[in-house]
């Protein structure tokens, strides 16, 4: 609307009577002062980031110096960077592998199922102690046992004595087969002067067959007259027959 051939003043349209309310509200007015508000927050935003560009080359240069400086001791105490930063790329690259994933996946899965898997060995550990208590078997009796072995086997004396039959353990094969050459030695000239150890064997064996035969026989008593009744026998005259010959040949060895 013009007045005097100009526009008229916006506040005395209504559009600017509208206007002129709404600012005048204590809402509006509380709504611009959070705008010039979070203005100057914007400003000091954009000071900062201003005065960060001014600084951020020497920062770089002094964190690159920083870093020089590290790499630099590092491989004074022979420390590899670039070795290290490698392996840890390579053990990423592991763990990232589908397969890996899968066991991790596995084994995160197993950690929340292990507090259940601990309880359940908890009763499975009392349901033992009960059914051997029922028995009358006291386990920790049988512990404290158990610990008191422990305890003197690792004894000083004890573990001496433990490596000296080891070193005997190592040894002993050695041992043994001295022992074997020996025997077989003493075979040999036992045979040399006419003494066969399978006769040996043979005449212990008849020895013992008739002492036990002996034994079991009735014994009853025996006179002068009743002697020469029993030399009748075919086996009494064999038996005496060889005691004969026996002594008669040791005395040629006497």
């Amino acid at each position: 609307m013009s007045k005097n051939g100009s526009l008229a003043h916006w506040e005395e349209t209504p559009a600017g009577q509208q206007v002129k309310a709404r600012l005048a509200e204590e809402k509006t007015l509380l709504a611009l002062d959070k705008i010039l508000a979070r203005l100057d927050t914007v400003e000091e935003a954009v000071s900062g980031l201003a005065t960060a560009m001014h600084q951020g080359p020497g920062m770089v240069a002094m964190v690159a110096d920083m870093a020089d400086e590290a790499y630099r001791r590092t491989d004074a105490h022979g420390i590899n960077l670039e070795t290290r930063l490698k392996g840890a790329l390579e053990i990423a690259d592991k763990l990232t592998a589908p397969a890996m994933v899968d066991k991790l996946s596995n084994l995160l899965a197993l950690s929340e199922q292990l507090p259940g898997m601990v309880v359940m060995t908890a009763d499975m550990a009392d349901e033992v102690y009960r059914q051997a208590d029922n028995r009358g078997v006291s386990i920790e009796q049988r512990l404290g046992v158990a610990l008191e072995l422990a305890e003197k086997l690792t004894e000083p004396a004890m573990v001496d004595k433990l490596n000296g039959i080891l070193a005997f353990s190592d040894q002993l094969p050695g041992l043994i087969a001295l022992g074997m050459d020996t025997l077989d030695e003493g075979l040999r000239k036992a045979r040399e002067n006419g003494l066969e150890p399978e006769t040996m064997v043979e005449w212990a064996a008849q020895f013992g067959r008739a002492m036990r035969e002996a034994q079991t026989a009735p014994t009853t008593k025996v006179g002068a007259f009743g002697m020469l009744t029993a030399l009748r026998d075919p086996d009494r005259q064999k038996a005496l027959g060889f005691s004969l010959n026996f002594l008669k040949y040791l005395g040629k060895q006497l």
